[in-house]
């Protein structure tokens, strides 16, 4: 949990080196150069589909959209942005269809294109529109640390980077307008292609999106289709055969090109074959289908070819299925297989090769929607339900072990998960890495958990991704999981894992500082623990109790709850919480006034963290005592502890807080008289928590305008008096 917290209100867009956002600065600012290197523009389209058969008139359609980007002379109309939208059944090729243009044409935007599966009807809840953004301003190279945490901030973020570029945004697989509306950028010099199931009338009548309806394959086109993946001469010569084949496949492109690979794999086979095959398997699967269920169009198809997959690919395929997630990496599938990776990895090759998987990273693969749904199916079908469940539990342990090695990484001296083995030591970086990698697919794993039936592992891993929410401020996924993870702790009856993930739920909502949600949850978590004697909660929550009412301004509630969580953490030995009760304790007597008992308090705070070599939290004790000390008068002092302060999270790669304490310094250069170096100090601050989007930059403008003022004012007394 934090100490301090910031709130981003204020937003700052571009690739400038250094850059000043604000309303008025008087007086002098000094700016530090930035030499760092910005990403190159995103390029993020997938692979275009291999023997894309042409729509031609929705493919000139897109065509006379570009000309409007290109060519907006009518300078009586209000520019706005070009919006398409293509709808259509699953399987339609509506995706193929909008990536097959988009490489057409990507040269003829310079700036970069978008790309981001937004899962509107995959078997896993759709990307929020904030998820969705997060990645986009992260691909336009906005450091973490500077991406907003509230969706309104984030779009406007994302429109005032896009404005002046020429950039493609292909956002694909759309559930609703709702979800698109805050991805579509602000500038008429960008174009956006939407793919969806729906039609997105929304779009239409308030966006001025362009609307594309785009239906199966006609008996032409499909016929044009297997010419080209089965070949020219072997189709020409069975004309019957094809029109059965493009009628048992229901004229859907997913489903012929699945029919045109088992084809290919007998050149000398006649198609006549192929068709009994697939009528006989269409027949015995009728009673599978029902009525506007997406899969049963193309069922028959994906079980014809599935049946002729080898009996151990055949077993992956339904296995990899069972992940719930937008993809999956082959380590998790060597998980949920029980095989070694090697084979593992053979058997993903033949499925992709069949286009039953396709490649979405290195050693990363995934299912289109329907085949994820067929292969659910069949997993319930052909595999026992024992099987299934230890499949699944072993993807969750899988998930489990690489959440707690990231927790241990991040958080060295929190609290060890009971009863979970520890994990090898991790270096930050890879643990990070491997997070961000499974960000989006954490969630769904946390969420699918109780439905399988493994509520302690629910509330396992939700517990450990916590330190990595945290850490890279994925707030709404921080909270998501723990309300998942809630529900799996509750149903279990598990008070002391209801306890903890309370108190971590109070932590990000104290971070976003939304005070009433994490009183509630601090007083549940207090509640919980006391009720089972978990101290270590206890400790805690009594703390976060205290940082609500300080922030409050109640004093003498906040002094007293970090006095009985201090009690509590020298009963149990827990020298951390120790350590931060004694700072939050000379946190609330310096509120109320009580300047010489606080000094105590963080020199005691000071020596618990020595001991625990914890610098981090020496350089915030420093900076606490060094406020305290310019409220007792006592500049020079307090000048040395925030210096030290500075320095400390200077080196530790801490800008905020090294930018606090040196706003500190400016206030003890001013006790001292010497109005340039406060000046100096100020600006300096300013600029970094600006730069950090801060919204203490608020509190430092303004005392930084005070010294320009009472600068001014000196001047014209001068003035008079001479």
């Amino acid at each position: 949990m934090s100490d301090d917290r910031g709130r981003v209100d204020n937003d700052f867009s571009g690739h400038s080196g250094a850059v000043i956002q604000a309303g008025l600065i008087q007086g002098n600012v000094n700016l530090r150069t930035v030499t760092e290197t910005p990403l190159p523009s995103p390029r993020q389209l997938p692979p275009a589909t291999k023997g894309f058969i042409d729509r031609e008139v929705h493919i000139q359609q897109l065509d006379s959209l570009l000309d409007e980007v290109e060519l907006i002379t009518d300078k009586s109309r209000l520019p706005v942005v070009t919006i398409s939208t293509i709808s259509g059944s699953a399987g339609v090729g509506k995706t193929a269809l909008a990536v097959h243009w988009a490489h057409r044409v990507r040269e003829r935007f310079p700036d970069g294109d978008l790309y981001i599966n937004l899962r509107g009807y995959d078997a896993v809840p759709p990307l929020t529109p904030h998820e969705a953004l997060d990645g986009f301003l992260r691909a336009m190279d906005v450091p973490a640390e500077k991406v907003p945490r509230d969706l309104h901030d984030r779009t406007a973020l994302y429109r005032s980077l896009t404005t002046g570029r020429r950039m493609l945004i292909l956002l694909d697989n759309a559930a609703t307008a709702e979800q698109v509306r805050p991805l579509l950028p602000a500038a008429p010099s960008c174009m956006v292609i939407i793919t969806s199931r729906s039609r997105l009338s929304g779009l239409t009548v308030r966006d001025g999106a362009i609307r594309a309806v785009l239906d199966v394959l006609s008996r032409h086109d499909a016929t044009r289709l297997l010419r080209v993946t089965v070949g020219a001469d072997r189709v020409d010569r069975q004309p019957e055969m094809v029109d059965r084949l493009i009628e048992l496949c229901s004229h859907l492109p997913l489903a012929l090109r699945i029919v045109a690979d088992r084809a290919r794999l007998d050149e000398e086979r006649p198609l006549a074959e192929l068709v009994e095959e697939l009528t006989a398997e269409e027949s015995r699967l009728d009673a599978l289908a029902v009525e506007e269920d997406d899969l049963s169009a193309v069922r028959t198809v994906f079980s014809w070819s599935y049946q002729a997959l080898a009996a151990e690919t055949a077993r992956v395929f339904r296995l990899v299925g069972l992940h719930p997630g937008a993809d999956i990496a082959l380590d998790a599938a060597v998980r949920l297989t029980g095989l070694a990776p090697s084979v593992t990895r053979r058997h993903l090759d033949s499925l992709v090769g069949l286009h039953l998987l396709t490649r979405s990273g290195p050693h990363r693969f995934r299912l289109h929607d329907l085949l994820r749904l067929y292969a659910m199916e069949r997993a319930t079908l052909d595999e026992s339900p024992q099987a299934v469940h230890a499949a699944r539990e072993r993807l969750l342990r899988w998930y489990l072990h690489h959440t707690y090695a990231a927790y241990r990484a991040i958080l060295p001296q929190g609290r060890p998960l009971p009863d979970v083995d520890v994990p090898p030591d991790a270096t930050l970086d890879d643990a990070l890495r491997w997070c961000e990698h499974e960000r989006l697919n954490l969630l769904d794993v946390i969420r699918a958990a109780p439905g399988w039936g493994h509520h302690r592992l629910g509330w396992q891993i939700a517990l450990a991704s916590m330190a990595f929410f945290e850490r890279r401020s994925y707030w709404k996924a921080w909270i998501d999981s723990h309300l998942a993870g809630l529900d799996c702790a509750r149903h279990l009856g598990d008070r002391r894992a209801e306890g903890w993930l309370l108190l971590s739920l109070g932590d990000a909502w104290w971070d976003r500082g939304d005070l009433d949600e994490a009183g509630r949850c601090y007083a549940g978590a207090l509640h919980a623990a006391r009720e089972v004697g978990d101290a270590w909660t206890t400790g805690y929550a009594l703390r976060g109790c205290g940082l609500v009412d300080e922030d409050r301004g109640d004093f003498p509630e906040a002094t007293r709850y970090a006095q009985e969580a201090l009690r509590t953490f020298r009963q149990l030995g827990e020298e951390r919480g120790t350590g931060l009760a004694l700072m939050s304790l000379g946190n609330a007597q310096r509120g109320a006034g009580r300047f010489a008992e606080a000094l105590v308090s963080y020199d005691d705070a000071m020596r618990v963290f020595e001991r625990l070599g914890n610098r981090w939290s020496q350089g915030l004790v420093a900076l606490h005592r060094g406020q305290t000390l310019l409220h007792t008068g006592e500049p020079a002092p307090a000048l040395a502890a925030v210096t030290s302060a500075a320095a400390l999270f200077r080196e530790l790669g801490d800008r905020r807080h090294a930018a606090l304490a040196r706003a500190y310094e400016g206030d003890a250069h001013l006790q001292l008289r010497q109005p340039h170096a406060a000046r100096e100090a100020l600006a300096d601050a300013l600029l970094t928590l600006l730069e950090l989007d801060d919204p203490l930059a608020a509190d430092v403008r303004r005392r930084l305008a005070a010294i320009d003022h009472d600068d001014a004012a000196g001047t014209d007394q001068g003035d008079q008096d001479g």
